[in-house]
């Protein structure tokens, strides 16, 4: 254990990645302003138009994927650099699934069909 302590030490990967996780932390802070300002400017568009502002939304998405990937670096989840060492997060359009209807008539509709059909 004493060792491995000592290697960790001594290690320029480990002295490297302390450095961009105090950098992304920083990074963190300053999106967290943004955020509010968003939110604050969101707030106002929508007092005095009645509607969301669809590029704001669309900015505070990119934003919170952006955070979601600096706590993932920051908790050691990912070895994967947030961006400027990556593409910026860009959200992924999910493919609409088919909807199947079902021609399952629930015991109420059944008894009511066969007691029309009795009379």
């Amino acid at each position: 254990m004493d060792k491995q302590w000592k290697d960790n030490i001594k290690s320029e990967s480990f002295w490297l990645r302390s450095l961009f996780m105090v950098l992304f932390f920083i990074v963190y802070r300053i999106v967290d302003i943004l955020v509010l300002l968003v939110a604050i400017s969101q707030w106002f568009y929508v007092l005095l138009s009645g509607d969301a502002n669809q590029g704001l939304s669309n900015f505070a998405k990119g934003l919170s994927m952006y955070v979601a990937q600096i706590i993932n670096y920051l908790s050691y989840n990912t070895e994967e650099k947030p961006y400027p060492f990556t593409d910026w997060p860009v959200e992924e359009v999910a493919v609409p699934k088919t909807v199947r209807k079902t021609t399952r008539k629930t015991a109420a509709k059944t008894k009511k069909a066969t007691d029309d059909s009795d009379a």
